[in-house]
């Protein structure tokens, strides 16, 4: 009996499959043609974006070439060169109208050197781009600086002047259109942390470096030294927070100061959300903390007692976390190059001439 169940349950829904598919209630499967290949492929170098810099000490760069193929039918080879030689070729894509290369290369010398990429489609038609690009050994500019990120590109991001890379958080990324090459591009819940030991004086620190805010999120930290190691109070009669808040129209850089038995405001300036790049400057003395806008003193904010960075051990670039992430102070997602360190509270003529660097 429960055989024949079964046959007559089978043979019912081979009906109706039948009939479904007779009336049309399940698409026939057309193969869809390509469509003729028109236009030669399009070639983006994304990194390096300019030219590199290394520490003192360094024999080489280590450097990622990242670049981008697209065509419009199917790619049918790509060819990497440095200074004419072949170093890279790939045939086969997983997606085969969009490439995204990737090639590290170690120990590149000091000096000028050429990067080409040739892209072919399966029709022959051919696109080149290329890239010069020199690397350098870093000098400070200064006697006081004690910190340099130029953020050369492949999301390197590696202090110059004590050759320290940073514990990185999240997968913070650079972007190719900074102010000077590449910038720090920043990402959601990411930011860069290095040790402080080192990077101040019992006479001050300076902060420096080229900005373009993005309004999104509407706040977010900047630069951050923690107050201490417990990042789930609120205490800020330590360390260090610039950040910003603000709308789509303007944003306002403001900072906070732990001096020890209490805290200071600078409630800083504002800037303009508008696609362009400002060179920030902020000071910390003895006595007072002053923010400038492209070498222009905007605030000045004055306190009884120094600054206390006593039981703090790290900087954070990029973003408030982890300690002073309260009141939204979380990654910023704006553009952030050439950010220099110094340890002492920079003059004006000093903060005009970092403009220039």
């Amino acid at each position: 009996m429960k055989k024949n169940i079964v046959k007559l349950a089978f043979a019912l829904a081979s009906l109706l499959m039948s009939i479904s598919c007779s009336d049309k209630y399940i698409d026939d499967i057309n193969e869809v043609a390509q469509g003729s290949d028109i236009v030669a492929p399009t070639v983006e170098i994304i990194s390096p974006a300019g030219n590199l810099l290394i520490p003192s000490s360094a024999s080489g760069a280590n450097v990622k070439f990242q670049y981008k193929v697209i065509d419009d039918i199917e790619i049918g080879n790509v060819d990497l060169y440095l200074d004419g030689v072949k170093i890279e070729s790939k045939n086969s894509f997983l997606d085969y109208r969009i490439y995204n290369g990737s090639y590290s290369y170690n120990n590149l010398s000091t000096g000028s050197h050429t990067i080409k990429v040739d892209a072919k489609d399966m029709t022959g038609k051919m696109s080149t781009k290329s890239f010069t690009f020199t690397i350098d050994k870093y000098t400070k500019k200064s006697q006081y600086e004690t910190l340099y990120m130029p953020f050369s590109g492949g999301n390197v991001f590696t202090d110059v002047i004590t050759t320290n890379n940073p514990t990185v958080t999240g997968n913070p990324i650079t972007v190719s259109n900074g102010y000077s090459g590449a910038a720090y591009g920043g990402g959601n819940n990411s930011y860069l942390s290095f040790p402080l030991s080192g990077l101040y004086s019992e006479n001050g620190i300076s902060f420096t470096f080229w900005y373009k805010v993005n309004s999104s999120p509407d706040r977010a930290g900047i630069i951050t030294i923690n107050d201490d190691d417990d990042n789930s109070n609120e205490n800020r009669k330590k360390g260090f927070r610039l950040f910003r808040e603000g709308n789509t129209l303007s944003q306002t850089i403001k900072l906070n100061l732990g001096i020890g038995s209490d805290e200071s405001w600078n409630d800083g300036g504002v800037i303009a959300v508008n696609n362009q790049w400002v060179h920030i400057a902020v000071t910390i003395s003895k006595t007072e903390s002053k923010v400038y806008f492209d070498g222009v003193l905007v605030r000045t904010t004055s306190y009884v007692s120094p600054f206390d960075f006593s039981s703090s051990n790290n900087i954070v670039i990029g973003s408030g976390a982890p300690s002073f992430s309260y009141w939204g102070h979380n990654s910023d997602l704006s553009l952030i190059d050439e950010v220099r360190v110094y340890n002492k509270a920079l003059d004006q003529a000093e903060v005009m001439a970092s403009k220039l660097f």
